[in-house]
């Protein structure tokens, strides 16, 4: 059988499958849960893959799961990835009215593409031509949030990183995988459409504790060491930073006063800060955060209060395979028409998913059929099959591509494959960013 006849088999099958997935991502909208205890989005996700004869792993990184389809042939092993965790966004017309959890940024629309996948592969015989195997994994906990929640969660040895791709990397899920693919819904593009990026930021993140001494506000200010005030002056230092920022290194540096004092009739002497710094390679981040920590610590030194640093490592910046993205990239302007598909797009946020593209090829394009912004109460869907059902045929073509004739475009970008780090030097890498003063 010929690659488009695979193609036109798959695509076929995604659409038959359409009521079906479509129900599970309005069922998993309406059931949002935050990293880490996605129990009943993997449950149901589970649940789908098993109904297609697949035997699923559960509880991976706490909630993830996994299952495998073999090909007829040895090969390599791609990973269609989809991502299980909501974010809070309490205005969200479906919010959990308990969490404040929504799927407004659309990771509901991510494993409904995993399971379009999975539909169409299992329920036809295009596997049996192919060399290889492909893994329908939900990841865990992309959302870079709750850092106190998570931290504890560490220190009890639930979870070691605070998101779930690098718990996956750690734990050995990844181990067997050569590749990976995910899509994430575009940021307003309304119909069918795709951005498939070349770069984009990772980040570091931090908490704060400036201590200072209580005294009376107003009878005795003297007696006291502000630790407001020493805060303020730290982060004026760190604004003072921005314009030694290279507008190529897309340094973004953001943070919150999470607490500002206990009452203002007092002298604050705790004082807490929470925030991100980003960039577009790991040592660039690592040179600002120190430069960011060192102009805050020296807030704390001007007023004679003392600050500690919390440092975690967050998302490692995006270095997607340009190979796979240009095999990508044919797949889906025959989805959706050349016009419709921007390449070489820069990613402006950060994704768990730059972790995964430092230690095998792959990538992470955008899709269409949204509009509004992340994150926000207007982030919804327009257009069901330009969100799931064209970027699960594109994934599916690629395959096709990627698998067929032995395999033989699958090891030629793995032959020219050169990883950022072996697993190895990634969990140290990992490491080296832990440090903890409070």
């Amino acid at each position: 059988m010929d690659a488009d006849s695979m193609k036109k088999i798959l695509c076929d099958a995604v659409d038959s499958a359409a009521c079906t997935v479509q129900s599970y991502a309005d069922d998993i909208a309406a059931h949002p849960e935050l990293g880490f205890a996605e129990t009943r989005t993997a449950e149901m996700l589970a649940k789908e893959l098993e109904a297609l004869g697949l035997s699923v792993q559960k509880g991976l990184a706490l909630t993830g799961v996994r299952a495998d389809l073999a090909c007829g042939k040895k090969g390599p092993r791609i990973a269609v990835l989809g991502e299980l965790d909501a974010v809070p966004c309490a205005a969200h017309p479906m919010a959990d009215p308990v969490t404040a959890a929504s799927h407004s940024c659309g990771h509901n629309l991510q494993t409904s593409i995993v399971l379009a996948a999975a539909s169409a592969l299992a329920k036809t015989e295009v596997c049996k031509e192919l060399a290889g195997s492909v893994a329908f994994i939900g990841t865990p906990a992309e959302e870079f949030i709750e850092i106190t929640k998570r931290n504890e969660m560490r220190k009890e040895g639930k979870i070691k990183y605070l998101c779930g791709k690098p718990e996956m990397i750690r734990l050995g899920v990844f181990d067997d995988i050569d590749m990976s693919v995910m899509i994430h819904a575009g940021e307003n593009i309304k119909g069918p459409g795709f951005a498939i990026p070349k770069g984009g930021n990772g980040f570091r993140t931090f908490m704060l504790k400036y201590v200072g001494r209580q005294a009376h506000a107003a009878a005795a200010p003297e007696q006291g060491i502000n630790a407001l005030y020493a805060a303020v002056a730290g982060i004026n230092a760190v604004n003072a930073l921005r314009e030694t920022f290279r507008d190529e290194d897309r340094v973004r540096v953001h943070f919150i006063i999470t607490k500002g004092g206990d009452t203002v009739n007092c002298v604050p002497d705790d004082v807490r800060l929470e925030g991100y710094v980003r960039a577009t390679t790991a040592e660039k981040i690592d040179e600002i955060f120190d430069k960011v920590i060192r102009a805050f610590r020296s807030g704390a030194d001007a007023l004679g209060a003392e600050c500690l640093v919390n440092s975690f490592p967050g998302d490692m910046p995006f270095v997607p395979s340009q190979a796979f993205n240009r095999v990508f990239e044919e797949n889906a302007v025959s989805v959706a028409g050349r016009g419709n598909v921007q390449a070489d797009t820069i990613f402006a946020a950060s994704s768990d998913m730059g972790d995964v593209m430092h230690i095998m090829p792959a990538i992470h394009p955008f899709g269409g059929g949204v509009e509004g912004a992340y994150h926000s109460k207007d982030f919804k869907v327009l257009d069901f099959e330009a969100a799931v059902l064209m970027p699960a045929k594109a994934i599916l073509m690629s395959i096709v591509d990627l698998l067929a004739d032995d395999a033989s475009k699958a090891r030629e970008i793995l032959a020219d494959f050169k990883p950022v780090y072996t697993k190895e030097e990634y969990l140290a890498a990992m490491d080296r960013r832990f440090f903890s003063e409070i």
